[in-house]
């Protein structure tokens, strides 16, 4: 539902709008820019998106009110959105380094849907993980304030 609803034509709109602002005809360069703004500005947007149409979707199905499901979307984003925004940069940068320089303009939505797969089969992994572990993964980092409590998540 969320890939049909959301990621699908999110990706159509972004593959369109970089095509209409890079317009360079030096290969590498726009290969470069795709990268970067891919990077930058459309994968933050994607995976927050995801996570909020995620939590609007479990959380409408058990009659909670609208509270309810902004603080479980503040908590789920405050606990997962960096990390799988970082994840992101890991996945996507050499996947589309094939569809930016190797994949003619008509397919690359085809070719990102089919990498889509394996990308949200881990957003749905991350998504589905209790708030509860990954707030002791997180408290058990090095650079994790020492003293800083973190609020329970609404249950939804």
């Amino acid at each position: 539902v969320t890939g049909f609803v959301y990621t699908g034509p999110i990706a159509h709109a972004w593959y369109q709008i970089l095509e209409t602002v890079v317009t360079t005809k030096h290969r590498v360069v726009g290969l470069a820019v795709r990268l970067l703004l891919d990077a930058l500005i459309f994968s933050p947007i994607a995976v927050g998106g995801y996570f909020t149409i995620r939590t609007v979707l479990e959380c409408s199905s058990d009659d909670n009110d609208i509270e309810t499901v902004v603080e479980q979307l503040k908590s789920k984003l405050s606990l997962k959105y960096w990390g799988a925004v970082e994840a992101s940069w890991k996945f996507w940068p050499a996947a589309n380094v094939l569809n930016f320089s190797i994949v003619p303009v008509p397919f690359r939505v085809l070719y990102n849907n089919g990498l889509s797969i394996f990308w949200n089969t881990y957003l749905t992994h991350l998504n589905g993980q209790r708030l509860e572990r990954v707030v002791d993964a997180r408290q058990s980092l090095p650079d994790f304030p020492k003293g800083h409590v973190v609020e329970e998540p609404c249950s939804c």
